[in-house]
């Protein structure tokens, strides 16, 4: 195989993928690594803080579903190219509008960026899918989705150190440079996948005969009971993992007295364990579980639970630190497996759709979090009632891992 051809190859479409979502997912979170100084110099209350970056999920919630139907429709590597473009457009026109201090202004250029989120997760997700034989497709999308927590762990860790040197306004223009340089990359390494076709898929499922699927399997698949469960438990998952990403910095600057720099390189470990069990859940579920998918997702939630119980009730920083690395470990450990886990319950020609219902419901977790959180502090002047929803949620997870379908039984 030639060096091109590896490029190309289907690890080289993994490689581009990874580097365009870490890219996006970074410009999401930045803004929570730095909020106490946002809302200081726009002079905004919390609530409205946390909708700059709860903005971008409030979109995705609305543009997901249609997203994933365009996408069982179009070259996805197009799509994806073209959403990145959008959200380089974005990232200039936040700075901008940071630099001259609109809050209106900032909150909808991340709107806008709010479109390209749904259309680059999904369509890098359905390129992976298609590409990859069963046996290896859990590992291939599991590792692609450790982009997400490296992503938010260099927003969360770079942000503040970024505004100490170039000022508050500064974090939205770096993250377009490596926006602009993934996208290129995305578009050169997925062209053996956009060149690959739409009509088969490498486990032999196909399409109809015009390669097209019909409004009825649109309709089947965003009714269907089990691609609904998987979708809840995205809600819980995302609503816990962007809870905890977007409110602990501020949660350890004004509750446990440390410093901005300090509390961003503690939260930054909560995603960066992702990289470790994000990869490592697909692997699991692959080598040692026969394809199983279903014991991952329980082990994730019921393991998160107490952790939520834990980091509300101690003040203590190194025990803090120690739960929020086992939360961060177990609840992206049923993230890595859940875009794997609702391919495999609809027919191949609906895949993207699927998703979209999982990428959806995921947004609406990621988007509420902070905004109920946000309420929640601002109303009773204390952490404990968020902490409290947070553990609620997960626990809506456990519940729904529990009656989850099992796409791959042994035999």
């Amino acid at each position: 195989m030639s060096g091109r051809q590896r490029f190309e190859g289907p690890w080289g479409l993994v490689a581009g993928s990874w580097l365009l979502a870490a890219a996006l997912n970074a410009y999401i979170i930045v803004p929570a690594s730095f909020l106490p100084v946002l809302s200081e110099q726009l002079a905004i209350d919390a609530t409205a803080a946390s909708w700059i970056v709860s903005a971008l999920f409030a979109v995705g919630v609305l543009v997901g579903i249609p997203a994933g139907i365009v996408l069982d429709r179009v070259d996805n590597r197009w799509a994806a190219t073209l959403a990145a473009a959008s959200l380089l457009a974005a990232c200039l026109w936040s700075w901008q509008a940071a630099r001259g201090g609109s809050y209106w202004s900032l909150l909808a250029a991340r709107a806008l960026a709010g479109i390209s989120f749904p259309l680059i997760w999904s369509a890098c997700i359905n390129l992976i899918g298609r590409t990859f034989e069963a046996a290896n497709r859990a590992s291939a999308v599991g590792i692609f989705t450790t982009s997400a927590p490296t992503g938010f762990a260099v927003g969360q860790f770079t942000g503040p150190l970024i505004v100490a040197r170039f000022g508050w306004a500064a974090p939205f223009a770096v993250f377009a440079i490596p926006i602009a340089l993934s996208g290129a990359a995305f578009h050169l390494t997925s062209r053996s996948a956009s060149r690959a076709g739409w009509s088969t898929r490498a486990d032999g499922g196909t399409a109809d005969a015009d390669g097209q699927p019909q409004l009825a399997e649109f309709k089947r698949v965003l009714t269907d009971r089990n691609v609904l469960s998987i979708a809840g438990m995205g809600f819980v998952a995302y609503s816990a993992y962007v809870f905890f990403n977007s409110w602990m910095p501020t949660y350890l600057t004004e509750e446990l007295g440390l410093s901005l720099a300090a509390s961003g390189l503690l939260v930054a470990v909560f995603p960066a364990i992702g990289v470790l069990s994000r990869s490592g859940s697909g692997f699991i579920s692959d080598r040692f579980l026969a394809q199983r998918r279903r014991p991952i997702v329980t082990v994730a939630f019921a393991a998160t639970l107490p952790l939520v119980g834990v980091i509300a009730l101690t003040e203590l920083t190194p025990l803090v630190a120690g739960s929020l690395l086992l939360a961060g470990l177990f609840v992206q450990l049923g993230i890595g497996i859940l875009f794997t886990y609702v391919q495999e319950l609809v027919e191949p020609t609906v895949t993207a759709t699927a998703l979209s219902a999982l990428t959806t419901m995921s947004a609406f977790g990621s988007f509420s979090a902070p905004v109920i959180a946000g309420y929640l502090i601002e109303s009773t002047h204390t952490y404990l009632a968020a902490f409290g929803y947070a553990a609620l949620v997960v626990g809506l997870g456990v519940v729904l891992a529990y009656y989850s379908p099992e796409p791959n039984r042994s035999p």
